[in-house]
């Protein structure tokens, strides 16, 4: 009687073993497939070496549709993103991310969202969180009708909204802290 039952735990354990095994296997190919770059060790600064300035990046004047705008590093404000969709929303509010808290961008930090934005470790997000916590394309901010939306894009760390952990979309308000990794941001209008 007893063997029955504890091969049917073995069995249960095994699968439940093989699904772990499985989705960290394929959280790991979309971070891959999202363009992540090898985790590399930032070089530690040497004491009494002086920083050379970074010059700003100039952006075009006229961007094509499409197109992602690098952020300069030394700016208190940057705009993120552009789509028509967000217009309506562009003449009624100025919807912006505010960091409170980091340990890799500057507190008070403000990202303007103009039509939303992606944030993540690569260098193709909008907004870059050089943190260890935070996958390469970690989550989105995006407008659908006149509301603002956060979606987590699989990361494998999770995003928090409130304290509450994110699962697919959610509508944003303003007030409402973000936590991205080791960042918390405000959502303001």
């Amino acid at each position: 009687m007893l063997e029955p039952v504890l091969l049917g735990f073995k069995v249960l354990f095994l699968l439940l073993l093989y699904l772990f095994i499985f989705r960290v296997i394929r959280s790991a190919g979309r971070d891959l497939k999202a363009g992540a770059e090898p985790a590399a060790m930032p070089a530690a600064p040497v004491a009494g070496a002086v920083r050379a300035p970074v010059a700003p990046v100039v952006a075009p004047s006229l961007p094509v549709r499409g197109e992602r705008r690098p952020i300069p590093a030394d700016s208190a404000e940057a705009d993120v993103g552009n789509t028509s969709e967000f217009d309506y929303l562009k003449s009624k509010i100025k919807p912006r991310l505010v960091v409170q808290r980091s340990k890799v961008l500057p507190d008070g930090k403000v990202f303007r969202l103009k039509g939303g934005a992606t944030i993540g470790r690569s260098p193709r997000s909008d907004i870059v969180l050089e943190d260890d916590y935070v996958s390469s394309t970690h989550v989105r901010v995006f407008a659908r009708r006149q509301f603002l939306y956060l979606e987590d894009l699989g990361s494998t760390n999770g995003t928090f909204v409130d304290g509450r952990r994110v699962d697919g979309e959610v509508q944003i308000k303003p007030g409402q802290e973000i936590v991205i990794g080791d960042t918390i941001f405000r959502y303001e209008e």
